[in-house]
C-alpha cells in the first residue's frame, strides 16, 4: 500500500471515528496509542503533535468513553483500549442513550403535542424513567409540589427541586426507608424543602400544582401520568392523608409562606390571625373570586376541612378543591 492509499483509508477512518462522537483531538491521541502506546502524556504530546496543555483534558474524555486504560506509576502511562472492545461498547452505550431520547421524546409528544388533538385524553401510561418525565414539569411549578418516592429518585430530582423551592415553590418530599442514604438531604434541607421520612415503602407519587400528576410503584416497569384535576385532587388526598400523615418529619421551613393548592397543606401549620388570601370559586355563584381575611379558626371533623376567615364582610368558610359545604372553593392559599 503506497502512502497516498494510506492517508486516504486515514482520512476515512477519521471520518468514521467522527461519527461515533469522538472529536478530532481525541482521534488523534486514540489513534496514536493505538501504534505506539502505552506512552505518558509527554510522549502523545510529543509523537501526535497536540499541545501538552491539552493532552491531559483528552485522556480524561478518552477515559470517560473507556477508549483508554491508565496506568498510575512514575511516569503515568495511558493505553488504548483493543478497539474490537472498546468501539463496540461505545456504540451500544449510544444506543442505549438515543433509546432513552427517543422514549422521553414519545413521552412529550403524546403528553405536549398529541394531547391538543385528543383534548379527551388526560391520563398516560408512560414507558419510560419517571425522572424523565416529570423533572421539565417540576421546573414549572408555580406554587407547590409534592413527591413521595425512594432516595434513588429524590436525588435524580434534587437540583430541579431545590432549584423551585429557592423561587418560592413550596415543596414537600417524603423519602421512604432511610433518610440516610439520601445523599441530597442537606442539599434539600438548606434550599427551604420540607422533608419528610416514611420507613415503610408505598406508591411512588409526583404532583406539580394541579398541573399534572404521576404515580408509580417499586417492581414495575411503568408509570402513569395525568392532567385530570379529579384524578390530581385523589391523589393529593392520598399523599396527605395515608403518607404524610404515617411519616416523620425531618426538616421544615421556619416559618408558613408562600402558596400552596392544597388545604391539607396548610390547615395544620397555619396558625389563628395570619393572614391569608384565596383564589377560589364563589359555590353560590360559581364565579372566580379573590378573598382576603383573618385565620379565625379552623374545622376538621367529620370529613369537612375547612379555614374561617374573618373579612371585610364577616366570617367566610374556605373548603378546599371539591368543597361543597363552604362559601368558597379554595384553589390556591397565599399566606401574606
Amino acid at each position: 500500500m503506497d502512502m497516498n492509499q494510506r492517508n486516504e483509508l486515514i482520512d476515512i477512518l477519521r471520518e468514521k471515528l467522527a461519527s461515533l462522537g469522538l472529536t478530532s483531538y481525541e482521534i488523534t491521541v486514540y489513534l496514536t496509542l493505538l501504534r505506539e502506546g502505552p506512552l505518558s502524556a509527554g510522549e502523545i504530546a510529543k509523537r501526535s503533535g497536540i499541545p501538552h496543555s491539552r493532552v491531559y483534558d483528552i485522556i480524561h474524555r478518552l477515559d470517560e468513553k473507556d477508549l483508554v486504560e491508565i496506568f498510575y506509576g512514575k511516569p503515568k502511562k495511558v493505553k488504548a483500549v483493543d478497539p474490537n472492545i472498546a468501539l463496540y461498547a461505545l456504540v451500544e452505550r449510544k444506543k442505549r442513550k438515543l433509546d432513552r431520547l427517543c422514549n422521553h421524546a414519545l413521552s412529550l409528544i403524546n403528553t405536549v403535542i398529541l394531547a391538543g388533538k385528543q383534548a379527551e385524553k388526560t391520563t398516560w401510561v408512560i414507558e419510560t424513567s419517571l425522572a424523565e418525565v416529570v423533572s421539565h414539569l417540576i421546573l414549572k411549578a408555580r406554587h407547590q409540589l409534592l413527591l413521595a418516592s425512594d432516595h434513588v429518585l429524590i436525588d435524580e430530582l434534587s437540583d430541579e427541586l431545590c432549584h423551585v423551592s429557592k423561587n418560592g415553590v413550596n415543596v414537600t418530599v417524603i423519602c421512604y426507608d432511610n433518610i440516610e442514604k439520601l445523599s441530597s438531604k442537606d442539599k434539600l434541607v438548606q434550599a427551604g424543602v420540607e422533608l419528610y421520612v416514611r420507613k415503610a415503602y408505598s406508591l411512588t407519587i409526583v404532583l406539580i400544582d394541579f398541573l399534572a400528576g404521576a404515580i408509580s410503584s417499586p417492581g414495575i416497569s411503568y408509570s402513569i401520568m395525568t392532567t385530570e384535576p379529579v384524578l390530581i385532587r385523589a391523589l393529593m388526598d392520598l399523599f396527605y392523608s395515608s403518607i404524610v400523615n404515617t411519616s416523620s418529619i425531618v426538616a421544615k421551613p421556619p416559618e408558613v409562606r408562600g402558596r400552596f393548592v392544597s388545604i391539607w397543606a396548610i390547615i395544620n401549620k397555619i396558625e389563628k390571625g395570619r393572614k391569608l388570601r384565596v383564589n377560589g370559586i364563589d359555590l353560590k355563584t360559581g364565579k372566580e373570586v379573590i378573598v382576603e381575611g383573618v385565620v379565625e379558626d379552623k374545622i376538621i371533623e367529620d370529613g369537612v376541612v375547612c379555614l374561617l376567615l374573618r373579612t371585610e364582610k364577616g366570617i367566610v368558610k374556605v373548603g378546599g378543591l371539591g368543597a361543597m359545604l363552604e362559601d368558597i372553593e379554595g384553589l390556591i392559599f397565599e399566606v401574606i
